[in-house]
């Protein structure tokens, strides 16, 4: 099929559909999430267990060692690491790139709870802790909350009221209280009471649990109808708390406040948060997987506004904003990509010395990019620095297609005196396998980094995807839209240089450059082994270099 021939007779099939792609692209773009970095999934489980205030050569000995003794038979592992501290257990199992990450937190759940038969059956012990570590669940906002004095009643107000209020925005995973004070019902208990009354601790902590319930109670029948019964036997009062029966000595009670005293307290202050030097609490947000982060942040700000509205004593201070910092580097890296697009356009418009011409190359720019946005979007890709980084190399990339084929239907207007919708379809034709030669050796050479593996695999994989698929746009803009544009647009026997003053002074210019270039192209032939040997010089003195060069990641 002669698709140049198809471009120039059916214009309105080839308009059509680069409408459709772009429109495709455009509307893609609106659904797309926002990130700093695409999303890197990290085959690694971690268990965690807590045992409060054990030290941790026995904690290491009776939890984490048995735990990893038990996942070490999971399959696809390639390294397992712990880390034990001072009441805290935490086994970080890492697999093979490549390993379902779900299947492997399920296998790992099932080896450590068979592994909980070997572990201390102390009733402080609490149950090993399973889940997938996922790098999206680093916090995305942080809050420092002030205005209370009491900073019981703080973090009680944010607990109950506040923390629910942010959940329940659009994105928002979860939303973690940390320092001020919880509240809680302290029983201190006197040993030398106990000792008079002959009770032990274990049998106070007994009476308490067991009046201190609220159980289902089964199902009452009265006639045709059914009852569901609870036995509701909290303790609401501490008036309650302290008589509360323990035992019976000599025929009398021994209520609870006969050997203890209770309050209404706090728990002990592990964590102290401060906002200006006025006592605070912190409330760490994280976000949603799949949510986007600038969209979930905006979400969050409404809810605050919202929280100011109804507690105008509250003083929330922002302390830290992954959005902010996303939000900029992709706006700034948007701009350089713009800026580099118009640079490339006036380039154009410099060598090609027609505005008709550069019109007809700089389409392919705005038509490629936008049509890319439709491939991160099915592809569950997200804007990022490593997309837009894509696109902004591929913004100078995508022109050169445009422009060969261009200049060889001038080629053919001026040589041979076609008129312009002949030179269009003989001028594309003639240059249309070299072109698609050319894209497709570019293409390839971003191929391989499809087939790296690990961490740098996910995340350069976009990047690479994003350059083929607008390169392969820009071919097929090439091969329809610039031979229907060059018919109509082309005029007959106009030459570049003829339009303006800017206009021939750079064909001047060029026209010098290209006597410069042949005259040295001519001494370099003549020449051919000292050529080589320049050539080769330089190459080989640039090695030493080589050790001093660092190699990480990414840059800092």
């Amino acid at each position: 099929m002669n698709v140049a021939k198809f471009s120039v007779l059916h214009p309105i099939s080839v308009v059509m559909r680069i409408a459709a792609l772009v429109l495709l692209g455009a509307v893609c773009l609106t659904k797309l999430p926002v990130d700093l970095l695409p999303k890197v999934t990290l085959p690694t489980v971690v268990i965690s267990t807590t045992w409060p205030n054990v030290a941790p050569q026995e904690l290491e000995t009776q939890v984490t060692r048995p735990i990893e003794q038990a996942v070490s038979s999971a399959p696809g592992i390639q390294q397992i690491s712990s880390n034990t501290t001072t009441g805290s257990s935490n086994v970080r199992v890492q697999f093979q790139w490549g390993t379902n990450v779900g299947q492997a937190a399920v296998d790992v759940l099932q080896l450590v709870q068979r592994a909980r038969q070997a572990l201390p059956s102390d009733p402080t012990l609490q149950s090993p802790v399973v889940f997938k570590f996922d790098p999206s669940t680093l916090p995305i906002q942080i809050y420092a909350i002030s205005g209370e004095a009491d900073t019981v009643k703080l973090r009680t107000l944010l607990t109950n009221e506040i923390s629910p209020l942010i959940e329940s925005a659009d994105g928002v995973g979860a939303a973690t209280i940390t320092g001020g004070e919880a509240r809680a019902i302290l029983v201190n208990v006197d040993p030398q009471k106990l000792l008079a009354y002959n009770l032990t601790l274990s049998q106070v902590q007994k009476r308490i649990v067991e009046e201190n319930i609220n159980e289902p109670a089964g199902i009452a029948r009265v006639g045709d109808q059914e009852f569901t019964i609870r036995s509701v036997g909290y303790v609401k009062s501490l008036d309650e708390l302290r008589r509360l029966p323990l035992a019976a000595k000599n025929g009398q009670v021994v209520p609870l406040g006969a050997v203890a005293t209770v309050t209404d307290s706090h728990t002990e202050t592990r964590i102290a948060t401060r906002l200006n030097g006025e006592p605070a609490v912190g409330l760490t947000i994280t976000k949603q997987s799949e949510a986007n982060t600038v969209a979930t942040a905006t979400a969050i700000e409404e809810r605050i506004e919202k929280v100011r509205t109804q507690y105008p004593n509250l003083k929330f201070a922002l302390a830290y904003d992954q959005s902010k910092f996303i939000q900029n580097s992709v706006t700034d890296l948007q701009h350089t990509a713009i800026l580099g697009g118009v640079l490339a356009v006036l380039v154009l418009l410099f060598f090609l010395r027609s505005v008709r011409s550069t019109l007809v190359v700089a389409l392919s720019i705005p038509t490629s990019i936008i049509s890319t946005f439709a491939l991160l979007y099915f592809g569950g890709f997200t804007l990022n620095t490593i997309s837009l980084s894509g696109l902004a190399l591929a913004s100078g990339l995508i022109v050169d297609d445009a422009v060969v084929v261009l200049e060889n239907i001038f080629r053919h207007v001026e040589r041979d005196g076609k008129s312009p919708r002949e030179a269009a379809v003989s001028g594309a034709n003639e240059i249309s396998s070299a072109v698609v030669a050319s894209t497709i050796t570019v293409m390839v050479v971003f191929l391989p980094i499809l087939l790296i593996k690990g961490q740098s695999g996910q995340m350069f994989t976009q990047f690479a995807l994003v350059v083929i698929f607008s390169m392969a746009v820009s071919l097929l803009d090439a091969t329809t839209i610039v031979p229907m544009l060059a018919s109509r647009l082309v005029r007959e026997g106009e030459h570049p240089s003829g339009e303006g003053r800017f206009f021939g002074w750079a064909g001047r210019v060029l026209d010098d450059l290209d006597r410069g270039y042949r005259d040295r192209l001519a001494w370099a032939i003549k020449r051919p082994w000292l050529t080589l040997a320049a050539a080769a010089g330089i190459s080989l003195s640039c090695l030493p270099l080589v050790p001093y060069i660092g190699t990480e990641l990414l840059p800092e």
